[in-house]
């Protein structure tokens, strides 16, 4: 009887072949059917705005902090593999209106303001766009914050009486003919604005007319001297 002896490069490529075909076997072994992972489906159920507008619903300053939030609820279903219900719950969801456009109507004029990160903005009624209203009739600001056709929400403050008429004699000296006062008249705005309790808006206008005589330094010191002066207390 004869014997086959194998050589050893036969060997080799007998280790080789069953090597390959170990590794034919892995890639032909069928992946894990994705069917039996769980699957989880969220369904809209409401979208809401909501506006914040403080307190008190009547404005008895020109400022006012206003804040809007985004709410949804979603119900929440959980199936197995096999498609069978092992979970439903809802998921309540509020988050800032950040970054959106807010329309405030302020009886015939209309201004837009867009929110912050944190879904805020400040609403100031003598910012130079606001200041063209008639304040002795100004009685409602309506606030308008629009998502969609559909998602959108109102709110609507009150303007005080007496406001209306700081409103009006405090726009006058921020804004009316500014050049064609010397600089104690400047002075003169800046201590009626104060006296008015508008500190903000003094500081402002003093600012304002700082940056505008930096053209001219003897007018610029005369009005710096002139508000020293005013501040300074008479012995």
């Amino acid at each position: 009887m004869m014997h086959t002896v194998a050589s050893p490069r036969s060997a080799r490529l007998l280790g080789a072949g069953a090597v390959l075909g170990l590794l034919q076997a892995c890639s032909t072994t069928p992946a894990p059917n994705s069917a039996s992972a769980p699957q989880i489906e969220r369904e809209l159920l409401s979208h809401s705005l909501h506006i914040e507008t403080g307190e008190p619903r009547v404005m008895d300053t020109p400022h006012r902090s206003i804040r809007v939030t985004e709410s949804r609820l979603f119900s929440i279903r959980q199936y197995d593999g096999q498609g069978t219900l092992q979970d439903e719950h809802r998921q309540y969801q509020t988050l800032p209106w950040a970054g959106r456009t807010l329309t405030i109507e302020l009886g015939e004029l209309a201004v837009t303001r867009q929110t912050d990160s944190d879904g805020q903005l400040r609403l100031n009624l003598l910012d130079e766009d606001i200041v063209p209203v008639d304040f002795d009739q100004l009685r409602v600001i309506e606030l308008d914050a629009r998502a969609t056709s559909e998602v959108h929400a109102e709110a609507i403050l009150l303007v005080d009486r007496e406001l209306r008429s700081v409103l009006h004699e405090a726009s006058e000296l921020i804004y009316d003919n500014l050049e064609e006062d010397d600089v104690e008249q400047w002075v003169g705005r800046i201590e009626r604005l104060r006296e008015l309790d508008l500190k903000e808006e003094a500081s402002q206008l003093e600012n304002m007319l700082i940056l505008l005589t930096t053209g001219d330094p003897h007018l610029q010191g005369e009005f710096v001297q002139a508000l020293d002066n005013a501040t300074t207390p008479q012995e």
